[in-house]
């Protein structure tokens, strides 16, 4: 039971609790007893047993501890992302009660998201699938089921057993297609020439902000309209942004309407060429640009692969490369990410004739 205490203090709410406290324990018979847990200074009360705040346990309490019950930074059912949206949204409230503090905060991770310079790992959902359950008809699988599906029809061993929590991620596909066609493995989107990028959209839309709203519609936030308002990040330079390069595997549509820029200045560039008219007469500066970024790519590579021969043991890293896949290390992520950037800047020096190419399967 919450007892609103209007204009009151922690220590007023402690010494008003005790008091009703101990009132109510005297109007009912031995052992019955009315425990006075704890005071939320500040708090929302969402719904029925979901509700988060700023909690104390003693009147002499002075940092107060973050407390969820019920909502999404304690639920399994989500993504990374939006829990630690939430929370950091939520702790910046409570701390400041100024709401354009929490819009400035979204409007920079809403970028990130949307610029793809976020990690992988954050977006991965993982939940149950119970195979033999669930209708006939594909369509009406769950997303995690669907995948399990797909990597069953590859091989057969890998059927998940029943319960068991399979990991994925939703992917940009083609125009007005479903969550179905758009779920895939982590493992494919983080191959080295997968042809799939993170629906970042989806994730706001669908995830974050529908997540935040339940919380801060209470104080009058309209978070769809902010996310309407919010200008669209701009194109970066060299080493902020992903290098996409032509696939000739590819085969889904959205991966043709891709646009092509320059390595170097960002501008739009035909798709046969990695460097604008401007770009392709700075020889000197183009050179000393590649060969920069892809040094440091090495360099990067070089130390991760040590930590992984660190953790593994053993010298197989230096024969046959890195060859761990964990989902739960964040190393992984971070190999992954260094090794498509390394691929896409050797790929572009090569055929410059800067650089000579450089096999990133042996990290």
């Amino acid at each position: 039971m919450f007892v609103l205490l209007k204009g009151r203090s922690v220590k007023d709410s402690f010494r008003i609790g005790k008091e009703i406290a101990s009132a109510i324990s005297e109007m009912n018979p031995d052992p019955v007893t009315l425990k006075m847990e704890k005071v939320y200074h500040p708090c929302f009360l969402l719904t029925k047993k979901r509700y988060v705040g700023y909690s104390f346990e003693s009147a002499d309490q002075v940092n107060p501890i973050f407390d969820a019950k019920g909502i999404e930074t304690v639920r399994r059912d989500t993504c990374a992302a939006v829990a630690k949206a939430m929370e950091q949204t939520l702790r910046l409230y409570f701390e400041h009660q100024d709401i354009s503090k929490v819009k400035t905060y979204l409007y920079r991770q809403w970028t990130r998201i949307l610029s793809g310079r976020v990690t992988v790992q954050d977006f991965i959902f993982a939940k149950e699938v119970r195979l033999g359950t669930y209708s006939t008809k594909f369509s009406y699988l769950p997303p995690a089921a669907i995948v399990a599906m797909k990597a069953t029809g590859i091989d057969p061993r890998a059927e998940p057993r029943y319960g068991e929590r399979i990991p994925y991620v939703v992917v940009h596909g083609e125009p007005g297609a479903r969550l179905v066609d758009m779920v895939v493995d982590p493992l494919d989107l983080l191959a080295l020439n997968s042809p799939f990028r993170l629906n970042g959209l989806y994730y706001i839309t669908k995830q974050i902000i529908p997540a935040l709203q339940r919380a801060f519609g209470l104080v009058g936030a309209d978070l769809t309209q902010w996310f309407l308002e919010m200008p669209r990040p701009t194109r970066e330079k060299l080493g902020k942004r992903p290098l996409y390069t032509l696939n000739s595997h590819r085969r889904r549509i959205d991966s043709y309407y891709l646009s092509r820029h320059c390595v170097l200045c960002g501008e739009l560039v035909p798709t046969s060429v990695h460097l604008c008219s401007k770009c392709s007469q700075r020889s000197d500066v183009v050179a000393v640009a590649l060969t920069g970024n892809a040094s440091k790519m090495e360099r990067e590579m070089h130390h991760l692969a040590a930590i992984c021969q660190h953790c593994g043991g053993g010298d197989w890293v230096l024969e046959t490369g890195v060859k761990c896949t964990s989902l739960a290390c964040s190393v992984f992520y971070e190999r992954r990410k260094v090794q498509k950037e390394l691929q896409r800047l050797s790929a572009v020096a090569t055929d410059a004739g800067f650089y000579p190419n450089c096999s990133v399967e042996w990290f």
